[in-house]
Order: C-alpha cells, then structure tokens, then sequence
C-alpha cells in the first residue's frame, strides 16, 4: 500500500491544480478537505480578494467528483456543525479579530501581492521552524485547535480508516489537503511505520 501527499495551498496557477488533480486520479481513494462553513469563507477571504487576473492565478477549486470510474472520493474534513460547534469555544475577541483582519489582509494583498510575495509567505517544511515555535501564543491556542488541530484529528482518523480496512482495502490512496496539515499525516504514517519512497516537485506558481 502506497499514500501520496499533496500539499496544496489556496492559491496557484491553473496547471498546478490540472496537474495535482490528473495525478490523484490514477489512485484507489482520494482524501479531500473541505470545510463548507460561510466562517471558513471568511476567514480566507485574504486569498479570494487578490487580483488573480492580474497575477493569472486562481483560486483552489474544489477536487472534481466522479472523475475517474475507480476512484474513490472520501471527505476527510469536519462537517459545518462540528466546525461551527468548535468555532463557538473560540473567545469572542478572537472571533472578531479574525473575521475582521482577513479581509484588511485581503485588501492589502489585493494592491500589493505579487506572485513572489505569495510564495515568500507559503513557505513550510515538514518540522516547525524556529520562528514558527517562537511565534506560538497561548492566547490562540483555542483558534489553532479548530482550524489546524481538529482537523488534523479528523484527516488522521480518516486516513486510519482506509489503512485500517479488511474488504476492499486501497492499494494507492492520496491525500489532497492543506501544507499545514501534512505535518500531522506525516507522524501518523511514520507511526505506521511507512518510509518515503520517492518526491517529486510540482510549479505551483512560476515567476
């Protein structure tokens, strides 16, 4: 059994998504994110208010359902109810930091992103970085449980549940989920006692 990982980011060039998505294609199972949540909307925003014309990019769209007669498509996210019940632990100030700041963001990257600055600021490697570890703040915690730690559960758990089965066990399952969240991944499969067998680079935007 082999499991791919596709870190994807919110937004790239056109090809890279054609690209990702024809790969995941040749697999057994698909596992998606997806979090159909007007908050989640709101909260990265900052990438839908960028001047993609400008740039020729575009906005992450969603994996292509039914595309291939012998995938398998799994959702491997939180529903809206369990984000929503989540998101309603979060301190009210937070909350109103967040949705307000997004935008400001967006506006800001709308005049002046370019794709270097984009790519500067989606930079991740496979451990934290010092500044990721110095930037960390007890006063977010509640926030980075929702949007990174819960999730990371629910992808885990998904993602157990496919190595785990009997009948109709996949031989090839990729994962099509956020950068931020492979690092989670990455521990469960080493856990498993997988071992990387290749990488590859994909242009996720060129400039």
């Amino acid at each position: 059994m082999s499991v791919t990982l596709f870190a994807m980011i919110h937004i790239g060039q056109a090809s890279f998504y054609e690209q990702v998505y024809a790969d995941t294609s040749q697999h057994d199972v698909v596992l998606v994110e997806g979090l159909r949540s007007p908050v989640a909307r709101i909260i990265t925003s900052s990438y839908r208010w960028i001047d993609k014309a400008k740039l020729d990019l575009i906005v992450q769209p969603r994996h292509p359902v039914g595309a291939s007669g012998k995938l398998r498509i799994v959702h491997a996210d939180l529903s809206i109810d369990e984000f929503h019940r989540e998101w309603r632990g979060i301190p009210l100030w937070l909350k109103l930091l967040m949705t307000t700041f997004a935008p400001v963001i967006g506006l800001h990257r709308r005049v002046f992103a370019t794709r270097e600055s984009l790519a500067k600021a989606m930079e991740m490697e496979d451990r934290l970085s010092s500044e990721e570890v110095l930037s960390l703040d007890p006063r977010f915690a509640a926030l980075r449980r929702t949007i990174l730690h819960m999730r990371d559960e629910r992808l885990v758990e998904r993602l157990g549940e496919e190595l785990d089965r009997t009948m109709d066990r996949p031989k090839t399952i990729a994962v099509v989920y956020g950068a931020a969240h492979m690092r989670a991944v990455l521990k469960e499969l080493g856990r498993r006692n997988f071992r990387t067998a290749g990488a590859s680079w994909q242009v996720v935007m060129a400039f």
